[in-house]
C-alpha cells in the first residue's frame, strides 16, 4: 500500500504542478518527487508538512487512508478530451468522494429514509413513458408539475449525489457517473456547472442509467429520453403548449423553459419527440434560439446533503470537530467559517 505516495502525486496534480514545479517548491529534485510519490522514499513527520506547506493543504489531506469502494466505472460518459492522467485522476478523486461518503453513513447510528430501490425492465425507447409515469407515482409527483429541486428530490429518496470540483479544469469533458455500491445508488456530476439546465438533464439521464434495465443496445438515448420524460413529462407539456402547434412564440418556450429548468434545445426536441411540432416548426424555433438566445438563465442546483450529514455527526458528538474537518476536506478556520457564514446569511433575521 502506498497510500502516503498516491495522496502526494493527487495532490500536486490537482494543483497542476510538474514534477519539476513540485521540486523547485520543496528545493529538492524532480527525481526525489517522483520517488515519494511511488513510495520508495517515506516522508517523515517533518517532510509531510514541508510538502502541505508547499501545496497549501493539510497534514491531513496527505495521511487520510481511503476506504475505497470496488467501483465498475460501467456508467462512465466522457469526452474525447479527457484521456489519460487527467482520466485517471478524476476516477481516483471519484473513489475518494464515495469513500468519504461510505464512511459518513457507516458513522451514523440514524436510519435515513431509502427509496425501495426497483429497476425497470426497458425493452425499447416507447415505454419509457409509462415507466416515467410509475416512477413519479411512486415518489408521489404529479405527472402534471415541474420538478424545481430535482437534486432535493433524489437526495430525500436516499440516492446520494456527489459533486466533483473540476480543479484547474482537469475535468473537462466529464458527463456524469451513477453505480449502485452497497445497495446505495450514487451519481456523480461535476461542481463547477454554469448552465443548471444541463446540469439537471446529466442527473436525470444518470438516475435512467441507475433505474433502467435496458434490454436495447442504445442505452445512452434511452436514458437522454428518460430524462427529458422525467423533467417535462408529457401530460405536463401538452397542458402547457397544446397537443398540436403550427407555430409558437419563443415567450411561450421560454416561460416554458424558466418553469420546468430544462434547456431550450431540450424543450423543443421533446415538442419534436411528441409529435407536438413539425419538423418545420421545429427547425425554425432552432433558428430563432441560436439567433436570440445566448446564456443559460437557470442557476445550477446544490448538494448540501454530504456537509450535512457530517455537521450533523459533529454537532450530535458522534465524531470530532477534527474529524469533521477531515472528511470535509477543510481547515478548522474554514469549517468555522462555513458555519458562521451560513448562520449570519439564513438567520440573522432574528436579531
Amino acid at each position: 500500500m502506498n497510500e502516503i505516495g498516491n495522496n502526494l502525486k493527487r495532490t500536486r496534480l490537482l494543483k497542476d504542478l510538474s514534477l519539476k514545479q513540485a521540486g523547485n517548491l520543496l528545493n529538492m529534485s524532480a527525481t526525489a518527487i517522483s520517488k515519494y510519490e511511488k513510495g520508495l522514499i517515506i516522508p517523515d513527520s517533518k517532510k509531510i508538512i514541508e510538502f502541505a506547506n508547499a501545496y497549501n493543504v493539510t497534514t491531513v489531506e496527505l495521511l487520510k487512508i481511503y476506504n475505497k469502494p470496488s467501483l465498475n466505472f460501467s456508467s462512465f460518459r466522457k469526452k474525447k478530451i479527457l484521456t489519460g492522467e487527467n482520466l485517471n485522476l478524476l476516477k481516483d478523486v471519484i473513489e475518494n468522494k464515495i469513500a468519504n461518503y461510505l464512511e459518513v453513513i457507516e458513522l451514523m447510528d440514524f436510519n435515513q429514509n431509502h427509496l425501495e430501490f426497483k429497476k425497470y425492465s426497458c425493452t425499447n425507447k416507447n415505454e419509457i413513458e409509462s415507466i416515467v409515469d410509475n416512477f413519479r407515482k411512486k415518489i408521489n409527483i404529479s405527472d402534471i408539475q415541474p420538478i424545481s429541486d430535482l437534486t432535493s428530490l433524489l437526495e430525500n429518496l436516499g440516492i446520494i449525489i456527489i459533486e466533483i470540483k473540476n480543479i484547474n479544469n482537469k475535468f473537462n469533458g466529464f458527463d456524469g457517473f451513477s453505480e449502485i455500491i452497497n445497495n446505495m445508488p450514487i451519481i456523480t456530476i461535476l461542481e463547477d456547472q454554469l448552465d443548471g439546465a444541463r446540469q439537471r438533464f446529466t442527473i436525470a439521464h444518470e438516475l435512467g442509467h441507475l433505474l433502467l434495465n435496458i434490454k436495447e443496445s442504445d442505452e445512452e438515448k434511452i436514458c437522454n429520453k428518460f430524462a427529458s420524460a422525467l423533467l417535462m413529462p408529457k401530460q405536463a407539456v401538452i397542458n402547457e403548449i397544446g397537443r398540436k402547434r403550427k407555430n409558437i412564440s419563443l415567450f411561450e418556450i421560454t416561460s416554458f423553459v424558466k418553469e420546468y429548468k430544462v434547456s431550450y434545445t431540450a424543450t423543443t426536441n421533446r415538442l419534436k419527440e411528441l409529435n407536438i411540432i413539425s419538423e418545420f416548426t421545429y427547425k425554425k424555433l432552432q433558428k430563432e434560439i441560436h439567433d436570440k438566445i445566448k446564456i443559460s438563465t437557470i442557476t445550477p442546483e446544490k448538494s448540501f446533503e454530504f456537509k450535512r450529514l457530517v455537521h450533523k455527526l459533529e454537532s450530535s458528538d458522534f465524531i470530532t470537530f477534527n474529524k469533521a474537518c477531515e472528511l470535509l476536506g477543510e481547515t478548522t478556520d474554514e469549517y468555522n467559517e462555513e458555519n458562521n457564514n451560513y448562520w449570519y446569511k439564513h438567520y440573522n433575521w432574528f436579531i
